[in-house]
């Protein structure tokens, strides 16, 4: 039926507020920093078909993900007439829809009547599934079963009762039983929260009304998308980036795209982009999907409610077996080299024909750390895992935004003096790196630098970092912004510089791990860059006297 336009307004935001409220209960609910703190986390509605009809503000990456592995176990895992009142659907298999295997996936039916009107969804990144290291982020994985615990679409509870079997299997496979198991029920409490809002809305709305209302959010999505696209040229236009290596060799891996716009619509091909690695540094299909929905969608119309009739004129041709479309039982893990670096690429390709709404090449990667103690000290084992960031892309009128979590991301910072409290660490130094950010009319943003010190025993460190070979681009003449550095004891007086993906490395008591992250790149000839804002950023430290001479010939008056 067609809704009244009004009500189905107050019902379309209604369902993204019901989202909201699941993802503030996992907030408050959920045990391990990586959700608590970090918010590594997302939730949704869909549609008994799977389609996705409202989420909440959280992870971009995660954006239309979860249809990918509702709609694998809709269809003939788990027929949606086996789904019971109360069920939960869990599964984390990239290869079934998911992306890696620490993003765990939970869905639930819900009911008016006998009848199935829609089904909650959640998303969480948790602490450790299993596998070879501590947080399950094995940098050399050559395989998927080496990455942890693998987990096909199967009820964790049933009516209403936890399949406590399969929680003791969960228990007897990651390294923080407690975490991983509270963060799951977590997700739990969240699906009944939007259970109830759903049925709020039934009892207010009607289940006619508001089934007609998931109808037409999908087709108000389309029609805005694609009067949006019809903006643009039609042509073909194509971006190509690089990211810098798999862990294992030193090659360059390229993603290639190639964007068509044709018919208010648009096709993404990846034909050219290289081959899926023996390392984690491959991407799953619906990992690359969900990269080239942020990219278009930041770029076009970021107001459009992301649902599944955003996606409809968005098409996307990525070969088996590449990196943006790795085979079984390629490892995953390390999927974000390659989404970043389809973010970028792809805005490369719209700087064409868009140049006033794309960014330069912000940092580019997702800079996972896991830090952990492996239990012989005066502490228990614990895992720390964190995500830093590094400077946004120069825009047309603005500069990049210093650290700030761009692209695929939208992650919170982890307070420092929550990670003293819980853990035997310090951090030593948090700065901004001045002349990080690639010079331009308007400049790039600065990476930090972050020095943790190891207060265990002894530990091991683990990493995921790139753009430390490949610079983040500058455009229009923008120069590129700075690349990446790690090092372990930077200011003794026999510093280790680390490679980008370290792997296993022993961390002894008093070690200090020192990150140094990339800038984006500039937007812009550095020639036009104003002789106030060179001023400016000199004052404020952005900026050291020798960069500003080398790359805008300043004179110091």
């Amino acid at each position: 039926m067609k809704v009244n336009p009004v009500t189905f307004e107050i019902v379309n935001n209604a369902l993204v507020g019901v989202a909201e409220q699941m993802a503030a209960t996992i907030l408050r609910s959920s045990y391990s920093t990586v959700v608590r703190e970090m918010l590594d986390y997302s939730t949704a509605i869909f549609d008994p078909s799977g389609r996705i009809i409202a989420q909440s503000c959280r992870i971009p990456i995660h954006l239309n993900s979860m249809s990918r592995s509702l709609q694998t176990t809709l269809d003939g895992i788990i027929p949606i007439n086996q789904w019971n009142p109360d069920d939960i659907v869990v599964t984390n298999d990239p290869y079934l829809g998911g992306q890696h295997l620490p993003d765990i996936q939970t869905f639930m039916p819900v009911f008016s009547g006998n009848e199935i009107i829609a089904i909650c969804g959640t998303l969480d990144h948790h602490l450790d599934v299993g596998g070879m290291r501590p947080g399950s982020y094995a940098g050399d994985a050559v395989e998927i079963f080496q990455e942890g615990l693998r987990i096909p679409p199967i009820k964790l509870f049933e009516k209403g009762q936890a399949n406590e079997r399969l929680l003791a299997l969960f228990d007897a496979n990651v390294r923080q039983p407690h975490q991983t198991g509270g963060d799951l029920r977590a997700q739990a409490a969240a699906l009944n929260i939007g259970k109830l809002g759903i049925l709020e809305l039934v009892d207010r709305y009607s289940k006619d009304v508001f089934v007609g209302c998931l109808e037409d959010a999908i087709e108000s999505s389309e029609k805005r998308m694609r009067a949006k696209i019809s903006e643009l040229p039609e042509g073909e236009y194509q971006g190509v980036y690089f990211f810098d290596d798999d862990g294992v060799t030193e090659d360059k891996i390229k993603v290639q795209v190639k964007l068509t716009i044709k018919n208010n619509s648009i096709h993404i091909d990846f034909a050219g982009t290289d081959s899926q690695r023996r390392a984690p540094t491959n991407a799953t299909i619906s990992s690359c999907e969900s990269a080239c929905y942020f990219a278009i969608l930041s770029i076009l119309d970021p107001t459009i409610p992301a649902n599944y009739g955003l996606y409809k004129p968005l098409t996307i041709s990525a070969p088996a077996g590449t990196v943006v479309n790795a085979k079984p039982p390629a490892p995953v893990v390390g999927r974000n080299s390659v989404t970043h670096t389809i973010v970028n690429a792809i805005m490369l390709a719209l700087s064409e024909i868009v140049p006033e709404r794309v960014t330069a090449a912000y940092y580019g990667m997702s800079n996972v750390h896991i830090l952990s103690g492996d239990g012989t000290g005066e502490h228990d084992s614990w895992i720390l895992f964190d995500i830093e960031v590094g400077g946004g892309g120069a825009r047309y009128k603005k500069d990049g935004i210093d650290c700030w979590s761009q692209g695929i991301h939208n992650l919170a910072n982890t307070p420092i003096e929550m990670i003293e409290m819980v853990y035997p660490l310090r951090f030593t130094r948090y700065e901004f790196l001045p002349d990080t950010g690639g010079a331009g009319r308007k400049r790039g943003g600065l990476g930090v630098r972050r020095d943790i010190q190891f207060l265990d025993k002894s530990g091991t460190l683990e990493t995921q970092f790139d753009k430390f070979k490949v610079e983040p681009f500058g455009l229009f003449g923008g120069k590129p912004g700075a690349r990446g550095q790690m090092f372990l004891n930077p200011d003794s007086a026999n510093p280790t510089q680390l490679k980008s993906k370290t792997t296993n490395k022993n961390l002894n008591n008093g070690d200090i791990f020192s990150m140094r992250t990339q800038g984006g790149g500039g937007y812009g000839p550095p020639s036009e860059r104003s002789e106030a804002e060179i001023k400016s950023d000199l004052k404020l430290g952005k900026l050291t006297l020798d960069s500003a001479k080398t790359n805008y010939n300043f004179e110091d008056k």
